[in-house]
């Protein structure tokens, strides 16, 4: 993409800023309309932080899983053997390495869905 065109996080965040300031402050919009605008401003705002944090977290989210089964892949397939082992009894529940990775994958997950939970 050239690099004088506006991200796509900001672009984003220009359209949610638009709505919550312009649109939601229309005194005649009805609670129908009102509410559906308010579920497209976070739905917004979840894919802006998505495409934001997202590949940083899942950068991270690899290579922990990389060192918890010793495996290549996609993190899909890494999750499976991590399940997989854990099933097995071949990675005990509170290994501190396992829990470390769980506590660290739910806060980024938490930081791009709302952080408001964290």
């Amino acid at each position: 993409m050239p690099s004088s065109l506006p991200s796509a996080p900001d672009l984003l965040a220009v359209v949610r800023e638009f709505l919550e300031t312009d649109v939601l402050s229309l005194p005649d919009l009805n609670d129908d309309k009102r509410f559906n605008i308010r579920v497209a401003v976070n739905l917004l705002a979840t894919v802006e932080r998505e495409l934001r944090l997202g590949p940083e977290a899942d950068a991270a989210e690899a290579a922990r899983l990389a060192a918890l089964v010793n495996g290549d892949g996609s993190i899909e397939e890494k999750n499976r053997l991590l399940a997989q082992a854990i099933r097995e009894g071949k990675m005990e529940i509170d290994d501190p390495q396992l829990l470390d990775h769980l506590r660290r994958t739910i806060a980024d997950t938490l930081r791009i869905n709302n952080p408001k939970w964290l």
